[in-house]
């Protein structure tokens, strides 16, 4: 087989390639990131040529190892590179950008093509590292689903229930979320997104967000968050309320450690549940209404269970397949619950 070689003559897509690969890096600093923009906005034809050095990007990224092997070798041998380099690889994926934009393989990337939607899900007590095809990634906790569909104009993952975090690789398709009842588009950014039931939580950890309600008509229900923020959606009232939030604590359960403010018991007793051996259930749903402030620590949850009766009217029955919080009858109990 004959290796073809094609001439580097089309600046903008070098450029796009170039682009594409200074991006993958984590730590590429914000003057950088204004230059990208300002280069986008100064001719239509430099965010085409992106849009296509990353739609093929993800295509090179869906192929097995083999099959990415080979395709660099026919289309972008690389034989001078230091494979030491620490930009060794991303010199690799530019390189096939730029060979294929060039020799106009990207036509197969038609306008409207989308690619099969992917699922992911993670087990009780989990915790699961998912890397999309963009270089995005997604961390999820304890029984959570998020299902990916990456079009040709939008990246959309829904999440169906449980709690994720996500870092978002810049492009120029939209990075959507859609959890129940709300709406996350990502502006350049790092959030995490807790779901239970129509509840939703969003806390920015970097960069911004920008949240609206499903079923809102326009902009006006929409709120935009920065680093540090956090909404979260009431599905009884229908209100959003917007609060400072410290990262850390936004995203604790990345070190096994679940946060409340101020959340009814029914929320917090069905994300326990996504990290408990055994079941917590309300005997009396009148109880969920109650609300809590604290951590659980998802190692230490049948502690947690044992102390509730310290500051709600509850007692704990035991049961082989599950714990079930039942209404106080007597008024010997601690402190007044919150």
């Amino acid at each position: 087989m004959t290796t073809t070689v094609f001439p580097f003559e089309r600046q903008i897509e070098h450029t796009a390639a170039d682009w594409w690969a200074r991006l993958r890096d984590p730590a590429l600093p914000e003057p950088a990131l204004l230059q990208w923009s300002e280069w986008l906005e100064a001719d239509p034809r430099h965010a085409d040529a992106f849009e296509r050095a990353s739609a093929l990007a993800e295509t090179a990224a869906g192929m097995d190892a083999a099959s990415r092997r080979e395709f660099v070798d026919r289309f972008a041998p690389v034989r001078s590179a230091r494979r030491g380099s620490p930009r060794f690889a991303l010199g690799i994926a530019a390189g096939v950008a730029l060979v294929v934009l060039g020799a106009g393989i990207f036509l197969a990337l038609r306008p409207g093509a989308a690619g099969t939607p992917q699922q992911y899900t993670s087990e009780r007590a989990g915790h699961r590292d998912i890397d999309l095809p963009d270089g995005s990634s997604i961390e999820l906790g304890g029984a959570t689903s998020v299902t990916a569909h990456y079009g040709r104009d939008e990246r959309t993952i829904d999440l169906e229930a449980g709690e994720a975090f996500f870092r978002v690789a810049h492009a120029l398709r939209p990075f959507i979320v859609n959890a129940g009842p709300l709406r996350i588009r990502d502006l350049g950014t790092a959030f995490n997104v807790r779901r239970t039931g129509d509840r939703v939580i969003v806390a920015v950890t970097e960069g911004r967000v920008r949240v609206s309600p499903m079923a809102a008509q326009g902009d006006a229900a929409t709120v935009e968050l920065g680093a540090g923020r956090e909404v979260s959606f009431d599905p009884e009232t229908q209100a959003m309320r917007i609060l400072d939030v410290d990262p850390a604590t936004a995203t604790a359960w990345r070190g096994h450690r679940l946060e409340f403010v101020n959340e009814p018991l029914s929320s917090v007793v069905e994300n326990v549940n996504r990290y408990s051996t055994r079941p917590i259930r309300l005997a009396d749903p009148s109880l969920g209404r109650m609300t809590f402030t604290g951590t659980v620590q998802v190692d230490t949850i049948d502690s947690w269970v044992a102390a509730l009766p310290r500051v709600f009217p509850v007692r704990v029955d035991t049961y082989p397949d599950r714990l079930e919080l039942a209404r106080q009858t007597t008024t010997a109990r601690g402190a007044r619950p919150r």
